[in-house]
């Protein structure tokens, strides 16, 4: 963007819709800089986020018909809808990275006006119906979380034991967080290992009240407000078809995964619970191979890695709102409708 476009679109407010806790890492990198470029930043806080979470300074409009009178120049969001009659721009900016676990392409639902995507296989996905629909835009920006991942302080704590996360996916077909909870149960009985746990918000509330009554000197369970602090902390994650476990790869780090759909040389894979020491024991003292097949997945996931994706949103942003953007998405009846019956705002 040039100096007069920057210059055009002044002091910017922005809207930062949240529906779960893990929104509020993804978000921050970009909070941070559009207050560096001196723009206005208010939170939406919905459905299962905790307003609690909100930091110091930060300020959040009380419900959707306070966020329709801050009339924001944009919205942002990071799971897959915003709703429509809050003003602005509506961008996504993603929760999970290159989100295909499912097999299927990601689902453009007439819903945004900018999608940031995260590498050239995700922006492939979408450019097609860029130019077919005519009302949003693709730019490749990189994903917004790693810059919270990547600008975290290192811990320099020192462990007794090693420290082995275990974080699930919720949908039943993909998820394996009940199968191996009996193995995880038997395991965490013994001090050898530090369990840490931290399940998808989605999950059913049973399978989290079993692993949470499992917390004690050998096992501790975490919400996801917590999950960039634990992804540091933890020397291996056992996982599923989870995108979390692609951001545990990016650091570096191995992955035991029960039944991933598409386990590559990156992923230890077991297919029973039994396996499940063998495996851990497996991805602690990592062989050259499985470190190399590490190394190798990061660049082959996203090129931008550079913990300044923010910046290249805001860049985007700016831009299109100076150029004159016009909200050109389809009215999307039932869905806006649902939103508005959810969000309790029924003035039209």
């Amino acid at each position: 963007m040039s100096s007069s476009d920057a210059k055009a679109v002044g002091r910017l407010r922005l809207l930062f819709y949240v529906e779960q806790d893990y929104s509020f890492d993804i978000l921050r990198p970009l909070q941070a800089e559009a207050q560096r470029r001196g723009h206005e930043v208010r939170w939406l806080v919905f459905s299962d986020a905790s307003a609690s979470l909100l930091r110091p300074g930060e300020i959040a409009v009380p419900d959707a018909a306070a966020a329709v009178r801050y009339a924001p120049h944009a919205v942002f969001a990071p799971g897959d809808r915003a709703p429509s009659f809050i003003p602005g721009l509506k961008v996504e900016v993603f929760h999970g990275i290159n989100e295909d676990k499912r097999g299927d392409p990601i689902p453009e639902r007439g819903l945004f006006d900018l999608y940031c995507t995260q590498s050239p296989s995700q922006t492939a996905m979408l450019k097609p119906l860029e130019v077919a629909r005519g009302y949003f835009r693709v730019r490749e920006t990189g994903w917004l979380k790693l810059d919270s991942l990547f600008g975290f302080p290192r811990e320099q704590t020192a462990r007794d034991r090693p420290q082995i996360l275990l974080a699930s996916t919720f949908t039943p077909s993909l998820s394996g967080a009940e199968a191996l909870y009996p193995e995880i149960a038997r395991l965490s009985k013994a001090p050898d290992w530090q369990w840490l746990v931290t399940l998808h918000p989605k999950m059913a509330p049973e399978t989290v009240a079993r692993y949470r009554a499992l917390a004690g000197a050998n096992l501790e369970f975490h919400g996801t407000e917590k999950v960039i602090e634990l992804l540091h902390r933890a020397d291996v994650m056992v996982s599923d078809n989870s995108s979390i476990l692609q951001e545990f790869l990016l650091l570096g780090k191995p992955v035991v995964s029960y039944r991933n759909r598409k386990p590559g040389p990156f992923l230890i894979d077991i297919q029973e619970p039994g396996q499940l020491p063998d495996a851990i024991g497996r991805a602690l003292a990592p062989d050259g191979e499985l470190q190399r097949a590490i190394a190798a997945y990061g660049p082959a996931v996203t090129p931008w890695r550079d913990g300044r994706s923010a910046g290249r949103i805001m860049d985007v942003v700016e831009e299109m709102l100076a150029g004159g953007w016009q909200d050109k998405k389809p009215l999307n009846l039932l869905r806006n409708l649902k939103m508005r019956r959810q969000l309790d705002y029924y003035r039209f």
